[in-house]
């Protein structure tokens, strides 16, 4: 019998994505890396719902048992003997044919007294009964499963050939059912808002004219934003109040002389009912996220993105918030926050908000791309790329090696754009 310990902290994702590699078929270092028969997950009484997602969501695969601290997560006296408890049982219960053979402690999650304590009660636990132990934890930086190995001297990486994300693919439903968030699967895609428009085209021109401050553009998105804000109610569009909205018919009638036959409708009143909310959401700024879709649908292969999501809506603690765009390789999470907004104000206080998502969803193993209008010229007053991320730099709780920086600039020339946004995935920084 193989024994695997997880230590459950706030963030499940790396306890699952390693449980689900061991319980493959396919992989070369089965020996070094035994298939697990019981998972003892240690968790704390405010963990324990994470503990009971990752049961859930892998299923009869294995036996789980938890280890509950309840209150005492930083207890050494209860961490020690409630695990030894536990091994001693499971040794108890079976035959010598079946007695424990290894024991794999897993410690990427919980306190680090629950790391201390348990790395020193399973090692002296084998010892004393001459089994296998094996210590590990999942690394943010290489994605292997990181071995402690010859007398704590050395590190072995697993799997042996690429990377835990070529084994482990996790869908956003997945994620977020492991982090106790609703969403509406029937909604997770990567459809865009206004598939008859060009986005490309349409992009391109739009971030033309604000870059040179074009007024007229500005007041006309600005004026159908305000208006089309009145038209709607529990977050759907009233088609018929949109059309009858002088504002709405004023602003879209100047965006259409701006675009020309990009915007393939010649007024509000040749627009399908259907289509006609995505279509005022995609002009007054959500074309941002449809020409950041577009791009990293043309390097999803390139880069072996496997899923990617838009304007996922979820709910947490029943308060919804919305991610703009979610693209996930292999279990590892990149969030981008997109903001036609060249006001740094508004700019971070996006940012902050995926930050805090990324860090809930994935943790270490969550990248931020902050996409926004500001200009990388240090001479654009205070609203600058320099100056935004001098501004995020300064929390000291944020990552900011997990933090990319795409700018007006980076996003005019397309084929800089898909160069920028392939380093994003093979680990690399945007300059």
């Amino acid at each position: 019998m193989n024994v695997f310990i997880a230590l459950v902290g706030s963030n499940p994702l790396p306890i699952y994505a390693v449980l689900n590699y061991l319980l493959k078929d396919n992989r070369e270092d089965k020996k070094e890396l035994p298939y697990p028969d019981v998972a003892l997950c240690v968790h704390s009484k405010d963990t324990y719902k994470y503990f009971e997602n990752i049961k859930k969501l892998i299923g009869n695969k294995l036996k789980f048992i938890q280890v509950d601290l309840g209150l005492y997560e930083r207890d050494p006296k209860t961490i020690k003997e409630m695990i030894n408890e536990k091994l001693s049982l499971l040794n108890e219960e079976n035959s010598k044919e079946d007695s424990i053979e290894s024991i794999h402690l897993n410690y990427t999650g919980g306190t680090k007294v629950m790391s201390v304590i348990s790395y020193n009660e399973v090692k002296n636990y084998c010892e004393n009964n001459n089994i296998k132990c094996i210590f590990s934890d999942l690394d943010p930086k290489t994605n292997k499963i990181n071995v402690i190995a010859n007398d704590d001297t050395e590190v072995k990486k697993y799997p042996f050939d690429g990377d835990l994300r070529d084994y482990i693919k996790v869908k956003a439903s997945t994620l977020f059912k492991l982090h106790n968030m609703e969403a509406n699967e029937r909604e997770l895609g990567d459809g865009l808002y206004s598939p008859e428009i060009d986005v490309d085209k349409f992009s391109k021109k739009a971030l033309d004219l604000l870059r040179k401050n074009d007024k007229d553009f500005k007041k006309a998105y600005e004026l159908l934003s305000n208006e089309i804000d009145n038209c709607k109610s529990n977050y759907s569009y009233d088609a018929n109040k949109i059309k009858n909205n002088n504002g709405c018919n004023e602003s879209f009638n100047k965006l259409k002389e701006i675009f020309g036959d990009i915007i393939p409708y010649k007024d509000l009143n040749s627009v399908n009912n259907t289509k006609l909310g995505n279509l005022c959401e995609f002009l007054t700024g959500k074309w941002l996220e449809d020409y950041i879709l577009y791009h990293l649908r043309n390097i999803k292969n390139d880069v072996k993105v496997d899923n990617l999501y838009k304007s996922v809506k979820v709910k947490y603690n029943n308060r919804q918030c919305e991610i703009d765009v979610i693209a996930i390789k292999g279990y590892c999470t990149y969030l981008f926050s997109c903001t036609i907004s060249q006001g740094i104000k508004t700019i971070k206080q996006k940012a902050f908000e995926a930050i805090y998502r990324a860090n809930q969803l994935a943790g270490e193993h969550a990248k931020v791309i902050v996409v926004s209008l500001i200009s990388n010229n240090k001479f654009t007053k205070n609203n600058n790329l320099e100056e935004l991320k001098k501004d995020l730099s300064s929390f000291d709780a944020i990552n900011n090696k997990n933090i990319e920086y795409l700018s007006i600039d980076n996003l005019i020339d397309t084929e800089k754009l898909e160069n920028k946004l392939k380093s994003v995935f093979e680990d690399g920084v945007i300059e």
